[in-house]
Order: C-alpha cells, then sequence, then structure tokens
C-alpha cells in the first residue's frame, strides 16, 4: 500500500511538471537576466535607466496579469498599468480577489502570477509579424516542434531554430532597415520587464499548490477507477514545448539587454 501512494505521489509531481514546469524554468531564466541587467543598469544610471524601457514594458508586464485574472474569473479590485511616481520601486499592480472554494480560481493564481510571460512573448512575437516579417517566417519554424517527446533531441532543435531566429533578425538587410530598429527598440523595452517579482512567484505558488492538489486527486481516482489518463499529459508536454520554444524569443532579446547593460557597467568602470 505505500509503494502505491509512493508511486502515485511521484506521478502527480512529475505531472505538474509537465504541466507547469516550462513556465516556471522559464520564469526563473528571464528573472536571472532582469536581475543582473537591472543591477548594471542601475549602477550606471540610476532609476531612470530602468523609467527609460519601463513606459513601454511595464503596461505589458501588468496586463499579463490582468487579462489572466479576467480569464480565470477573479474580481479585479484595483490595477495600475503603469505609474510614474513609483513608490517602493512598485512600477505598475494588478490587485485582485477570488473564491477560495473555487477550484478553477485558485488554479488560476499560477496561470496570473505567470501572465507576463504570456504577454510579454506574444507582443514580442506579434511585433516580428508586423515590422519583421521575413524574420517571423522563420519564427513559424518552431511550430515543427511538439511531437510530444521532450528529449536532449527536442532541446537540440529548439537551440538550432533560436540560431536560426537570431541569425535571421540580425541580418544584413535588417541591421540597415528602419523597421528593424523600431522593433528592436520595443523589443528591448518588452523583455526588460517580463521577469515574474517576489509576489508574482508568490501568487504563482499558491496556485501551483492546487494544481498539484488537484493531480493528485485525480490519480488516485483513475487508480481506483483503473483509467489510463497517460494521453492527456502527452497533450500537455506538447504544450509546454510550444511554450520553451516561443519563449526563447524573449530570452533571446533579455539576453541582448544584459550583454549591452553589462557593457556599459564595464566600460563607466573603468572611466571611473
Amino acid at each position: 500500500m505505500e509503494n502505491i501512494l509512493l508511486t502515485i505521489l511521484q506521478l502527480s509531481l512529475f505531472e505538474t511538471l509537465c504541466v507547469t514546469g516550462s513556465l516556471i524554468l522559464i520564469g526563473f531564466i528571464l528573472g536571472f537576466i532582469e536581475n543582473r541587467a537591472n543591477f548594471y543598469i542601475q549602477s550606471v544610471f540610476g532609476l531612470k535607466g530602468i523609467m527609460i524601457t519601463a513606459w513601454i514594458g511595464t503596461p505589458i508586464h501588468e496586463l499579463g496579469h490582468l487579462l489572466m485574472c479576467y480569464l480565470f474569473k477573479h474580481k479585479v479590485n484595483k490595477f495600475k498599468l503603469f505609474n510614474l511616481r513609483p513608490r517602493d520601486g512598485i512600477l505598475g499592480y494588478v490587485n485582485h480577489s477570488w473564491n477560495q472554494k473555487s477550484l478553477y480560481q485558485n488554479i488560476g493564481n499560477f496561470f496570473i502570477g505567470m501572465g507576463p510571460i504570456f504577454s510579454g512573448t506574444f507582443t514580442l512575437i506579434l511585433g516580428m509579424y508586423l515590422f519583421l516579417p521575413d524574420s517571423f517566417a522563420t519564427f513559424a519554424n518552431y511550430l515543427t516542434l511538439g511531437s510530444g517527446q521532450f528529449d536532449s533531441r527536442t532541446l537540440e532543435s529548439i537551440f538550432v531554430l533560436t540560431a536560426q531566429l537570431f541569425k535571421s533578425i540580425f541580418s544584413t538587410e535588417n541591421l540597415t532597415s528602419a523597421s528593424f530598429w523600431i522593433y528592436f527598440a520595443l523589443a528591448i523595452a518588452i523583455s526588460s520587464h517580463i521577469a515574474l517579482s517576489k509576489e508574482d512567484l508568490k501568487g504563482a505558488g499558491r496556485g501551483l499548490v492546487t494544481i498539484f492538489s488537484f493531480i493528485l486527486l485525480v490519480n488516485v481516482i483513475a487508480l481506483l477507477l483503473n483509467i489510463d489518463l497517460s494521453g492527456c499529459f502527452t497533450g500537455i508536454l506538447a504544450l509546454n514545448i510550444y511554450l520553451v520554444a516561443f519563449s526563447m524569443v524573449s530570452v533571446v532579446f533579455s539576453s541582448i539587454r544584459l550583454v549591452i547593460s553589462a557593457f556599459a557597467y564595464t566600460l563607466v568602470s573603468r572611466i571611473i
């Protein structure tokens, strides 16, 4: 009996990672990159350096939370997409409440916390479609992924396609185009504010606990009724492959911002 319970627990943990793992991974990667870039920028330019990109990036960040609140039927009490005079470093916020007894709304906390990853990545892709159609055609190659088998070959394919996309975006033809530089400026501003705050992660954590509890309950019921649910999670795993692939656009531009800010910090440090 103990072995069965342990197996169900391990399976539930694995399936929870299948549902949420890619978003958590992307969130931590973007958070690490943004924190380092912000350190360099604030060291050189102060808060003004952050505000240069905040007026574009912060509203898109908060829209991610806001739209997810509406999707999961949370009550939006108050929100501010961008604060010109931030207090305590808060550039924007979405204050929401939910029915504690609603499974759907409690699960929604995870996706509300992760909302900026969706809104930021979607905006970057939309901008590519509008300003760099040839690069967007290269980006469409990501749609060839998602066989449901997430392994080393899948990761290799994602990195290869990302390299191709990077090469396409920074082609000689694009570098001489005004539309490229407009998109580049917008992409840097958007990617500068995709990362999740501590409050975002705290809210997502509440939803993550609910998701795990729900999956655990479903697995117990499936065991009792002898139902095979492996096919459902195979489809969810395929969706996660797309999320990882698409989010590489955010990671690329966040990394570019990090390199630029680190270069500026090093240059100023040597001069001073």
